[in-house]
């Protein structure tokens, strides 16, 4: 299912929707993108949401965050980190051989930097959408251990027969 999730998202979603009884949804890992939206409550209020403790939640996760969405963020922090304003600075004042040598060094330095900058937004992102958000915005009902696993499957699905 993995590469058709495209493909059959919608089918995933219809049914989701149309099911008539009830659903458990548990996010055993991470939690992002299609499923997060395809197992929403939104689409079928029957549906219990649990999540393993230490399970990721968000729409995007951090990295293709970190690298699409901000982007331009990152391009920011990398051209204000000490290590390349210096360079910078110091290539402005050079020339002939010496320029060519540093700006080498300044690509270097660039693209590690870049690299520092686009983990760290990405931790950054991934702090802020945490699992523990998706509870305190309703996406998830809760948050259980491994050990809470099985019952509290049984739990909802006997509370959603009850309806």
């Amino acid at each position: 299912m993995r590469r058709l999730q495209l493909e059959y998202g919608a089918e995933i979603g219809r049914a989701v929707v149309n099911f008539d009884g009830p659903i458990v949804f548990t996010v055993i890992s991470r939690y992002h993108g299609g499923a997060f939206v395809v197992f929403s409550k939104a689409l079928n209020p029957d549906m219990t949401v649990l999540a393993l403790e230490g399970s990721f939640a968000s729409v995007l996760g951090g990295a293709p965050a970190a690298a699409v969405v901000f982007a331009g963020e990152v391009s920011t922090r990398t051209k204000n980190d000490p290590r390349v304003a210096s360079l910078q600075a110091r290539l402005a004042e050079v020339s002939g051989a010496e320029r060519a040598a540093l700006t080498a060094e300044l690509g270097e330095v660039q693209a590690s930097v870049r690299a520092e900058k686009l983990g760290e937004t990405a931790a950054e992102f991934d702090r802020v959408h945490s699992i523990q958000r998706a509870v305190d915005v309703g996406s998830v009902d809760a948050i259980i251990s491994a050990a809470e696993l099985r019952p509290r499957i049984i739990e909802a699905i006997e509370h959603g027969l009850k309806q």
